[in-house]
């Protein structure tokens, strides 16, 4: 164990192709200056992996990172964060879950866990405090993420808190590019593909029983009194309390006054005739299901829940409660507007463990191609029509074992429209760096679809803001306005990867940095103040994009598709169009981080204030970091 507070000091190693695993140091100093979760895998990231080692080679990393809040009695801390280099943008992955996982591998003695190399044959990984196992899995093959965590919970012996289990589906077993890393049923790390290259490495189950392994604190009452505040405001703030309540759930309702609600493949951004605009309340969401309690580690948020689906086909069945970004995905994208289809759908997604947005992007497309001829009844096997949700999941069974032309769509939106071309292409979501965004009609989010073209780690690295002037930041812009939602991404630019470095839920997070500071502090003993916190925000996201530009990942790519930035043709911002703006947008963003605009590297200003001048050098070449 560390002599340090808050933290295990140790990061787990597995080398797959050896069959070995070992302990390394977590040392304090390293602790202060890459904290954890996002910033430690960065840091990984740029050390271990050069750019000729792809997304599944063996030489790649998988890292699985909590912070010095996961374990303690703070609300939402069994996080983890995945980072790795990842196999839809080939650039640095940023993924958050929740659950117990990062409790469970604190309370073993372990910070992250690095996996690198490929196993021989498939196999799981087992941790039980010190003893660490590579156990085979080839009775796991084929199996979903829901039968897999069964599965275990009956080989191991335990189930609930006692065991955490992140696994990946048939969708990462066949290296679907969009496949995802879900885990104590209903909490996913989905972005980029991180499930693809744990399948590469032919890892089927990270299993972590809860450890016996005390962990210690600086300051326990003032930790005590800073979770309360973090409970307090989440439950009171006006920004929080309905989240807090409900989750994302009230989301859909939300989104549609403003025109980001994405219905058809962003072929309309109108509520369609007929559907019952009260059936997609938060509370009727809440109330249209019999609810089971599905809380992660020491939380009292109400938005992790259970479900037993109430009518229809598939009645009776339990499902996780999705987020707003399931509701969309797996619903509105497509065309489907039953809560009781879309969150039926939203969990067999989870189960075959792909990433809802990337899934519905992809699905809206194919259902628009095949509306427009540009995909035949023949190509695909079948036909899809817009809402069909069992034609839906038909589709995602095909994609996770890459069966007829499940095989192309597996590639993912970008690579599939690609492929096929045409008028087809011009129908596709994505940025040209190969990702996709959030389930919001960006078109209507400038800050987002902003943030998403630039962000380093194939999701939002900023927007959206939480509470902004704490930065000095107006507390709401004008959503379509060219100066400020630019100004406002690039200020904002660390603060989430700072959260996403504490091993906390994003939605616990959301309250004021001070708060967390003080968390933070009491956890740790350190003297931490907002703005150091930004800077590890800041450090972490500067060396994904360093990693990336490494990877040819620059400027030019920093483009939406043409779909994705096209003009809506109805709703709110009807004939409203960002990309005449684009270039202006960027010109400021990337003054206010400070990266160079022609390049889009980190100045070497930049780059001494985040204390990486070891990056000056590989950045600017020999010789440029004697002149600082």
């Amino acid at each position: 164990m560390s002599d340090s507070y808050a933290y295990a000091g140790q990061i787990l190693r597995a080398d797959l192709s050896a069959g070995k695993t070992w302990a390394d140091p977590f040392t304090p100093e390293d602790q202060r200056k890459y904290i954890g979760g996002a910033c430690l895998g960065a840091k990984i990231l740029w050390e271990e992996v050069p750019p000729e080692v792809d997304w599944d080679h063996p030489d790649n990393r998988l890292v699985l990172a909590t912070g010095p809040l996961a374990g303690l009695p703070v609300w939402g801390t069994g996080g983890l964060t995945v980072v790795t280099r990842g196999a839809l943008t080939g650039g640095a992955t940023n993924t958050n879950a929740n659950g117990f996982f990062g409790a469970n591998l604190k309370h073993c003695g372990y910070d992250a866990i690095v996996l690198q190399g490929r196993s021989v044959g498939w196999v799981y990984v087992h941790i039980q405090d010190d003893r660490v196992e590579l156990k085979d899995a080839t009775h796991l093959l084929g199996k979903d993420t829901w039968e897999t965590q069964q599965a275990l919970e009956k080989e191991i012996g335990l189930s609930g808190h006692q065991l955490s289990v992140y696994s990946i589906g048939p969708a990462g077993e066949n290296l679907v590019r969009f496949a995802a890393i879900q885990g104590d049923y209903g909490h996913v790390a989905s972005k980029n593909g991180c499930g693809a290259v744990m399948g590469s490495k032919k890892v089927k189950a990270v299993a972590i029983e809860r450890g016996g392994k005390a962990l210690t604190v600086a300051h326990l009452k003032a930790l005590y009194a800073a979770a309360d505040e973090i409970a307090h405001s989440l439950q009171t703030d006006p920004s929080t309390k309905g989240l807090y309540l409900y989750g994302t759930l009230g989301g859909v309702r939300n989104q549609i006054a403003g025109g980001s609600l994405p219905i058809r493949n962003y072929t309309t951004n109108v509520w369609p005739e007929g559907v019952d605009t009260k059936k997609w309340e938060g509370r009727s969401l809440r109330e249209g299901f019999d609810h089971r309690g599905h809380q992660c580690n020491s939380c009292g948020m109400y938005h992790c829940h259970m479900q037993v689906i109430a009518s229809g086909a598939h009645k009776g069945e339990i499902v996780d409660e999705p987020e707003y970004e399931g509701w969309a995905s797996a619903g509105w994208v497509t065309g489907a507007t039953e809560p009781q289809e879309v969150s039926w759908m939203n969990t067999q997604i989870d189960r075959a463990c792909v990433d809802v947005n990337e899934w519905g992007w992809l699905c809206g497309w194919v259902m628009e191609c095949q509306q427009k001829g540009y995909i035949s009844d023949q190509d695909l096997g079948f036909r899809l029509e817009w809402g069909d949700i069992e034609g839906s999941n038909r589709l995602l069974q095909m994609i996770s074992r890459r069966e007829g032309m499940g095989d192309l769509l597996a590639e993912g939106v970008k690579r599939a429209s690609e492929k096929l071309g045409g008028e087809a292409a011009d129908c596709a979501v994505y940025t040209m760096k190969g990702d996709s965004p959030r389930g919001h009609d960006h078109r209507a989010r400038w800050e987002e679809m902003l943030d998403t073209c630039t962000g380093g780690g194939g999701t939002l690295d900023t927007a959206p803001p939480v509470f902004p002037t704490e930065m000095g930041m107006p507390a709401r812009v004008e959503p379509q306005d060219t100066e400020a939602v630019p100004k406002m991404v690039g200020t904002m630019r660390g603060r989430r990867h700072f959260e996403d470095s504490l091993g906390i839920c994003a939605f616990t997070s959301r309250t004021r940095l001070d708060i967390l500071c003080r968390s933070v502090e009491a956890a740790t003993g350190w003297d931490i103040r907002r703005e150091e916190a930004m800077t590890l925000g800041r450090r972490s996201a500067t060396l994904m994009r360093a990693f990336n530009l490494r990877c040819g990942i620059g400027p030019e790519l920093e483009r939406p598709s043409k779909r994705y930035g096209s003009t809506p043709v109805d709703g709110p911002v009807k004939g409203v169009s960002i990309m005449e703006h684009w270039e202006k947008m960027l010109d400021i963003w990337y003054e206010t981080v400070g990266y160079d605009r022609a390049t889009g590297r980190p100045t070497v200003d930049t780059l001494t204030e985040l204390g990486l001048v070891e990056l000056i050098e590989p950045l600017w070449g020999e010789g440029a970091a004697a002149k600082v």
